[in-house]
């Protein structure tokens, strides 16, 4: 299994990101030297033209999911744009503020901001948190706002802030937009994941606080589950882990879905379950949970996906299944 920045995800059909790795060996000397995000800022547009590629604001969702998924101590800012700008919040630890932090979101993201203006977006981004490490980047448009003038650069002699870039919507067909936002990705040494809608924001985006947090690979289950039927998965779980997190997503409100009969086995049989030798913490959003799994031991770690509620209507529901692993620290 690959550490670090191994491995990625998009849109409902989940496709690898483009990075801005050069070569095979490059890319494994990063994720040798993979050091966790401490400090992240998110830049979310919220344009005019959310109302119709996010009518359901998956993007809050999103960024539900990512403050559920950091380490309590994780340092995490947002800025929202469109032809103005402004603070959702101020850069915070993740921990005390979580709840603080989803209520703004909630109340900012409306889709009200108008045009798209990239400039705008970096530049006050990057006076708001300076010491960010890591920037998320999120845009259903190109830049219409005048000519670009590569904000998305730090000034020299400061070192480049790797920017995770999330493009989705019909809008960004176009050759330079697409460039564009590849362009930035490249140019700080992050990640951009181009998506054909909104539906996979909340899997993309925990693939983006997988990598920023050093965990593996994700592995990646994509289901069509009827209502109270479940699905099965497993996976092997090496000596050198310290933890898993299970992530599942899907796009309604008026669905939910459990993780049931979590256990490890090892030779046939079972080794770990939940309240004997496994320790499970959940966190629930309306779209999406996510399940940290510690004291694992070596073998296979195996469980059920289950559809217990479709109140959308739908005879099947689509759910994204994520699982990773955080390695054990040296010497342990």
């Amino acid at each position: 299994m690959a550490w670090g920045l191994a491995g990625g995800l998009v849109s409902a059909t989940l496709v690898a990101p483009a990075t801005a790795s050069a070569s095979t060996t490059a890319g494994a000397q990063a994720a040798a030297a993979c050091v966790p995000a401490k400090n992240i800022q998110a830049i979310i547009d919220d344009s005019g033209s959310m109302s119709g590629t996010d009518p359901t604001r998956l993007r809050v969702q999103a960024m539900n999911l990512l403050i559920d998924a950091l380490a309590a101590s994780t340092t995490l800012g947002a800025t929202e744009f469109g032809t103005s700008v402004a603070d959702v919040f101020a850069p915070a630890a993740v921990g005390p503020t979580a709840p603080a932090m989803k209520n703004a979101l909630n109340a900012a993201i409306q889709a009200d901001n108008g045009a798209t203006d990239y400039n705008l977006a970096f530049s006050t981004a990057r006076a708001v948190n300076p010491g960010a490490t890591a920037r998320i980047f999120l845009t259903d448009g190109g830049h219409n706002s005048g000519a670009y003038a590569n904000a998305h650069l730090n000034p020299a002699p400061q070192a480049q802030t790797p920017t995770y870039v999330i493009g989705f919507s019909p809008g960004l067909s176009g050759t330079t937009d697409q460039a564009r936002l590849q362009q930035i990705a490249n140019e700080t040494g992050g990640a951009y994941y181009a998506l054909p809608d909104a539906q996979a924001l909340q899997s993309v985006m925990n693939d983006i606080q997988t990598r920023l947090t050093c965990q593996s690979a994700t592995k990646t289950f994509v289901d069509n589950i009827k209502p109270g039927k479940s699905k099965k998965h497993g996976v092997k779980i090496k000596k050198k882990s310290r933890s898993a997190q299970l992530t599942l997503s899907w796009t309604s409100p008026l669905d939910t879905f459990k993780i049931k009969k979590l256990r490890i086995v090892r030779n046939g049989r079972v080794v770990a379950v939940k309240g004997r030798n496994l320790k499970v913490k959940t966190k629930k959003g309306t779209t999406y949970l996510v399940i940290k799994v510690t004291k694992l031991t070596p073998g296979k770690l195996k469980f059920k996906v289950k559809n217990t509620a479709a109140g959308s209507g739908a005879p099947e529901v689509t759910v994204t299944t994520q699982v990773s692993q955080s390695k054990k620290k040296s010497g342990k």
